[in-house]
């Protein structure tokens, strides 16, 4: 599976197919370990902190069978799109370079945000 910059089930150290009793057993027991008023240390710790405020939202987002088949769903189309883009990407193809132009004219801008242009071609229709 690509890496995914939260993922919940990470954080909760449960697989994607995990019911929802697993769920609710890992999320009460990382809590009981890092929650201030039951951890051995009381004060605050920022890392660990850090670490609590990402349990609570794994878990609130885990918790609603909505919301986390909504997750479910984005993960799996991400996933695909990482391997896609892995398996077209040639090992030894330099990486895509930054464009560093525009390529549209004045007349394309206009037109992108819905404004038309017209040209009056004298030239071209001239009876004679």
């Amino acid at each position: 599976m690509a890496t995914r910059l939260f993922d919940p089930y990470a954080v909760l150290g449960l697989k994607p197919t995990a019911t929802s009793d697993e769920i609710t057993r890992a999320y009460r027991s990382q809590v009981r370990a890092l929650h201030p008023d039951t951890r051995a240390t009381p004060q605050a710790i920022p890392h660990v902190d850090e670490q609590l405020r990402r349990v609570l939202a794994a878990y609130a987002l885990l918790r609603d069978p909505e919301r986390r088949a909504r997750y479910d769903r984005a993960a799996a189309r991400y996933d695909r799109y990482r391997r896609y883009r892995a398996a077209n990407r040639s090992p030894t193809a330099p990486p895509t370079p930054a464009k560093t132009t525009n390529n549209l004219n004045w007349a394309d801008a206009l037109g992108i945000m819905g404004l038309t242009v017209s040209f009056r071609a004298k030239a071209a229709f001239r009876v004679r």
